[in-house]
């Protein structure tokens, strides 16, 4: 089914709920109709290999999905993370500067960069807005084990902090 009016069919018969999906995963405008063009080249390439277990409804949201988790999971790691970290992170007091602020975060990326690798991962995942089941299929782990993981690197930044915050009094 590789042929380019197969794939129109498909991707207009199945508009609405591929456009569903694309807003539910993507605020962006911008950023949808890449994930758009993502879902059609992902939807052309694996329609031949459709056997008629599900509905073609179902097969192709189900590309659709894989393909929106893959989409948002790349730009979370894209972003940087000191963008994504609040301002107020340190609860600096009224007096601090921008100098101390900085400071801070520079810090704390030291801190999340000293986590284990899968801790550091979900952590940056997560601050960009991924959720445990997203980064689990990302990451191949389950969304409990994501969790355990989020939890633990949280933690461990927390008595970090507070070990930091001890010194530098």
């Amino acid at each position: 089914m590789r042929d380019h009016a197969d794939l129109a069919r498909v991707l207009a018969e199945h508009s609405d709920d591929l456009e569903g999906l694309v807003r539910r995963y993507v605020d962006d405008p911008g950023e949808r109709d890449d994930l758009r063009q993502e879902i059609a080249i992902a939807c052309w390439r694996a329609l031949p290999n459709f056997r008629g277990h599900a509905t073609e409804r179902t097969y192709v949201l189900r590309i659709a999905r894989n393909r929106a988790i893959s989409y948002c999971l790349r730009l979370a790691r894209k972003r940087a993370l000191f963008q994504t970290l609040p301002d107020d992170l340190a609860a600096p007091s009224p007096d601090s500067g921008e100098h101390d602020i900085a400071q801070v975060r520079r810090s704390l990326l030291a801190m999340i960069h000293q986590l284990p690798s899968l801790q550091r991962d979900v952590l940056v995942l997560s601050a960009s807005g991924c959720t445990p089941s997203q980064i689990a299929a990302q990451t191949g782990r389950s969304a409990g084990a994501v969790r355990v993981a989020l939890h633990r690197a949280r933690r461990m930044l927390r008595r970090w902090m507070a070990a930091a915050s001890e010194v530098g009094r």
